[in-house]
């Protein structure tokens, strides 16, 4: 009975204490923010900068300032922050950051500073963030980008987010200091020259984002060394020439993306080399000659897209490399868009080995 009373009593006091610390932690969250657990979130409310400290929970992993009226940065105001894994500052008037102001927060995972004002990444700006895995740095005036080049970069990141901001070239030097990145989102710039080998030491990157910019040449060093890159996008560029093996350093491709852009001519080595690839659109070019067997060393390929063209023929040789094949374990051509060029007569023998067409 008294043992029954005990375990009762018990109950009790851990039920009081549940009570209490969330009274505790209610009564230190500022009144223009939401907390819940250990996320706390001050967006939209107007804030000029960070709340006071004793109105921010200590047990913080995750903080929301998004769409606020922040103009800066502070290293004050991030070491309120102790067991802070992810920031959200998002959509406020951010212009600079402060040298190292996140460098007392090396726990630090996500970063989002995504639409501000800020024209210049320096060297030194994420120094500190040994552990930061994803930084998004979408949607602002970014012209320079100095602070993945070297010692001094956040070397653990695997997500790059500077799409939509005033990029206008890579150099060679730009993600030296970032080898372990899998996923880079460049588009919506306005990049227009890219150093040969500029990606060469993103042994690991999967994914990489260059549609929407102004890139106008291609070399056969571009792409060097993107030894694991799965998907490329390159759509909506001024690309008019594509050098023979031109993505022999991304032979691991299964996706590309080349729409709209000023293609006028595929050659018998374009292409050469991507075994692995699954999926090519070339649409919304002026390709007006696929020379017999460009796409041979394609055994893998299942969806070829060639949609507004300026093709005037295609013939059995054009499609070499793209039926299907016990030999090579070549599935074949399931996905096949030629609509909207010139060809004026489309014979069904050439055809004829593409047993899998469904389209």
């Amino acid at each position: 009975m008294m043992a029954r009373k005990l375990s009762s009593c018990l109950l009790l006091c851990v039920y009081l204490l549940t009570v209490v610390f969330s009274m505790v932690s209610a009564q230190y969250c500022s009144r223009r923010c939401r907390c819940e657990g250990t996320k706390m979130d001050c967006s939209h409310g107007g804030h000029p900068g960070f709340p006071p400290e004793d109105l921010i929970p200590s047990s913080t992993e995750t903080f929301l300032m998004n769409d606020n009226q922040m103009i800066a940065v502070s290293l004050i105001a991030v070491s309120r922050l102790p067991n802070l894994l992810e920031l959200s500052l998002e959509d406020n008037s951010i212009t600079t950051l402060e040298r190292s102001p996140f460098r007392l927060r090396p726990n630090l995972q996500i970063l989002r500073l995504g639409g501000n004002k800020i024209s210049q990444v320096v060297r030194d700006a994420f120094r500190g963030l040994s552990q930061l895995l994803k930084l998004f740095l979408d949607r602002n005036n970014i012209e320079t980008v100095e602070a993945f080049a070297g010692i001094d970069s956040p070397s653990s990141l695997e997500i790059l987010d500077l799409q939509r901001n005033k990029l206008t070239s890579i150099a060679t030097s730009t993600f030296t200091g970032v080898p372990l990145l899998t996923e880079l989102n460049l588009s919506s710039n306005n990049i227009s020259t890219i150093k040969d080998g500029s990606f060469s030491g993103l042994k690991k990157l999967r994914v990489l984002y260059l549609h929407s910019n102004q890139i106008l040449r291609l070399t056969n060093e571009t792409f060097m060394g993107l030894s694991s890159l799965k998907s490329l996008v390159l759509a909506n560029n001024k690309i008019q020439n594509l050098p023979d093996m031109v993505f022999n350093g991304a032979i691991a491709l299964e996706f590309l993306d080349l729409v709209s852009n000023g293609i006028s001519k595929i050659t018998r080595k374009t292409f050469s080399g991507l075994f692995n690839l699954t999926a090519l659109y070339l649409d919304s070019n002026n390709i007006s000659t696929v020379e017999d067997g460009a796409f041979r060393d394609l055994v893998t390929l299942h969806t070829l897209s060639l949609f507004t063209n300026s093709l005037q023929d295609i013939s059995a040789s054009t499609f070499i490399g793209l039926a299907p094949d016990d030999r090579t374990d070549n599935t074949g051509l399931e996905v096949l868009y030629v609509s909207r060029n010139r060809l004026t007569t489309v014979r069904r023998e050439d055809f004829a080995r593409l047993t899998k067409l469904t389209f």
